[in-house]
């Protein structure tokens, strides 16, 4: 392929790939469907970066002439200081979604159970028509081990009730 054409081809690439991750970027900033976008911008996220470096590999004489320039620089160490603002105004608490969801998946069915369902024997039983074993004693996590599928689809499926 001719080196024009990869320069096009990177550049078109760059161009749409950057649209996607935008705009599911900005549906995942209001939680607009956020089961559809995540994994889509997280994926053509890495699939992006990889085309930027090609873009900029086969554009690489061209731009060097930005990587020079001062407006180039000063506009890098502003990014760079607000993106550090961003990290260092982070606290360093843990994440109270990850607090739940481990208290949640850890502690016994019997105790989690009355979270999805009116009862522990209730839960059971919507486990068990599932297809879901379910052992006394036994955290939802560690279900999800015995019966090899997800914490979650387990969640999912004692949640089905509830909709």
């Amino acid at each position: 392929m001719k080196t024009h054409k990869k320069r096009e081809l990177a550049t078109s690439f760059t161009t749409f790939l950057f649209l996607v991750i935008a705009i599911t970027g900005i549906l995942m900033f209001f939680h607009i469907l956020d089961n559809y976008t995540k994994q889509m911008h997280e994926i053509l996220g890495l699939a992006f970066i990889a085309i930027v470096m090609l873009h900029v590999f086969f554009n690489w004489k061209s731009m060097k002439n930005y990587f020079s320039n001062r407006i180039f620089f000063s506009s890098g160490i502003i990014v760079t200081i607000i993106a550090l603002g961003f990290i260092l105004s982070t606290s360093n608490e843990p994440n109270p979604k990850r607090v739940v969801f481990e208290s949640v998946f850890n502690q016994p069915i019997e105790k989690t159970s009355v979270l999805f369902s009116d009862s522990y024997v209730k839960a059971k039983e919507t486990l068990e028509n599932k297809g879901i074993k379910v052992e006394n004693g036994k955290s939802i996590k560690e279900l999800a081990i015995l019966n090899k599928t997800s914490p979650f689809k387990i969640i999912s499926i004692l949640n089905e009730k509830n909709r």
